[in-house]
């Protein structure tokens, strides 16, 4: 019987000899970077949306026909001077990062960029070129994004209709009627989402510029807003309240008191975390409701003091924001070591929010998915296939990339 010494001897393998095998992979393993794949031009797609903003989708291109789509909106406020001329020259600047680099070279990108992304026109442009080298690199390999970021772990997302955006009607004093609320909340549940949010806070005037009457005022039509939404939807649609850091502590607590009978999903931003950390841990630990927030926070340094103090229960970073994919998910590690879950801000156009599907697909502590509905009736069909809901969830792609294309002919039609 050839034992295990004489085998080694027959093959020709000396006892002392080194045992090692040695494969030529050059060729067989060759990736798509060594074949001269190279970003070489970039388009920004601007698309007129509504008063309260437009959409801008980026386009990376390449010398082999690759492109890479990622969206950077929401970068500034109305009232900035020039702020679309700003945006255009960021996007030349921080595409000069990359301009002639392989599109693989993401975290070259990154460590680049992130000295740059000083502000948040800057930081918002950083993280829309970031989602699309992503998307360029599925596309390339013919992957999923998702697969290249650790694989999925769910097929299908949850999500919530944010209403805020299609509720624009104005009574005498220039708020938003509870009729309209109600109105777009019984249309979004038509529409098979089991989960809404509003921020009815909006019209409130500013704490340091408003009498005590007034505040109270503005405080009671919100809450009024909220009460009538929820009997419009009953108890078994989650309901969701964005405050948009119009209160103070005080009346952040006193406000979640009263709204307890509404049992909300949870009571976003009564105060910016970003801002108040201490005061927003003050609130958290005050009130009975799951506080979230966090949706302009800038990378994971800027969390790891509201993640360690535990100060909010869901975080909300936003892919367009915080810093793009791998940021996102590097937050979310660090939100998952302190038992806290995630649900993406997004109410954004269709490409951020194929962005958000790929990565929140990969994460074991998501939580819901923001979705703005009803903000103009085309935005689902600019891109290609069509955001396609099913009884409040969103399928995950399996195309390469986060598995979309633009649709040119529409996008022009609203340029």
């Amino acid at each position: 019987m050839s034992t295990r010494r004489s085998f080694i001897r027959n093959a020709g393998i000396g006892l002392s000899s080194p045992l090692f095998f040695s494969f030529n992979t050059e060729e067989k393993y060759r990736v798509p970077t060594e074949k001269g794949v190279v970003v070489t031009d970039i388009d920004l797609h601007i698309i007129k949306v509504n008063e309260r903003g437009d959409w801008y989708f980026i386009e990376l291109k390449t010398n082999k026909g690759f492109t890479g789509l990622g969206e950077c909106s929401h970068a500034f406020s109305k009232s900035l001077q020039d702020a679309q001329s700003m945006l255009k020259n960021e996007v030349k600047s921080f595409f000069e990062l990359i301009k002639d680099q392989s599109p693989f070279n993401i975290e070259l990108f990154r460590n680049r960029g992130l000295a740059k992304a000083d502000n948040k026109l800057r930081r918002t442009v950083f993280s829309g070129i970031e989602q699309a080298l992503w998307d360029l690199n599925g596309k390339i390999l013919g992957v999923p994004v998702y697969n290249l970021l650790g694989g999925k772990l769910q097929d299908k997302l949850r999500v919530y209709a944010n209403i805020n955006r299609a509720t624009n009607d104005r009574d005498n004093k220039g708020r938003r009627p509870v009729a309209s609320f109600q109105r777009n909340a019984e249309l979004a549940v038509k529409n098979g989402f089991n989960a809404l949010k509003l921020a009815p806070f909006d019209e409130m005037r500013p704490l340091n510029n408003a009498s005590e009457t007034d505040i109270r005022d503005d405080i009671d039509h919100a809450i009024k807003c909220i009460e009538g939404v929820r009997s419009t939807i009953g108890n078994r649609i989650d309901l969701l309240i964005d405050v948009h850091s119009h209160l103070d502590v005080p009346l952040s607590i006193e406000t979640a008191k009263r709204l307890e009978p509404s049992k909300l999903y949870w009571f976003e931003e009564p105060v910016n975390p970003d801002k108040f950390r201490t005061e927003t841990a003050t609130i958290k630990k005050s009130i009975s409701q799951v506080l979230a927030g966090g949706e302009a926070i800038f990378g994971r340094h800027d969390y790891e003091e509201l993640i360690h103090n535990r100060a909010l229960g869901i975080i909300m970073p936003d892919v367009k924001h915080c810093g793009g994919l791998l940021e996102l998910k590097y937050i979310a590690a660090m939100a998952e070591t302190a038992g806290i879950k995630v649900a993406p801000h997004n109410p954004s156009g269709p490409v951020a929010t194929a962005a958000s599907i790929a990565i929140c697909a990969t994460l074991p502590n998501f939580d819901i998915l923001e979705y703005a509905f009803g903000e103009v009736p085309w935005s689902r069909d600019l891109v290609i296939p069509s955001e396609q809901f099913d009884n409040g969830f969103l399928n995950i792609s399996d195309k390469p990339g986060t598995g979309i294309t633009l649709n040119y002919k529409l996008i022009n039609q609203h340029k």
